[in-house]
């Protein structure tokens, strides 16, 4: 009754899973700021091809997050602590989301 005005909350999550799974391949090689793009890249393609009508900056905390949860032991110790990677991850998403124009950021 509700998929009406709220569309199909399966199929929406199954997309958010999938994206997930792409921007973790390409962060897999490390979490920096290229890999930061060619995730974000990776997912606004596969977003397209899939038609699965996720925002570029709901794409961005996706990978964001996951770069968060990926980030280990040796980012740390490159960047030096776990906060400068933080710091790190949080200035290279903030500076693709603020590359976008607004008509990019909502769709």
């Amino acid at each position: 009754m509700f998929e009406k005005f709220f569309g199909n909350s399966r199929g929406a999550e199954k997309g958010e899973r999938l994206i997930q799974k792409i921007v973790a391949q390409e962060l897999s090689r490390g979490i920096n700021g290229p890999a930061l793009f060619l995730a974000f890249k990776a997912a606004q393609k596969k977003n397209k091809e899939e038609n699965l009508w996720l925002t570029n900056n709901h794409l961005l905390n996706i990978t964001k997050n996951a770069a968060m949860g990926l980030s280990g032991a040796i980012e740390d110790s490159m960047y030096g602590g776990p906060e400068q990677t933080v710091a790190n991850i949080n200035g290279e998403i903030d500076r693709l989301r603020n590359e976008l124009s607004d008509e990019e950021k909502r769709g």
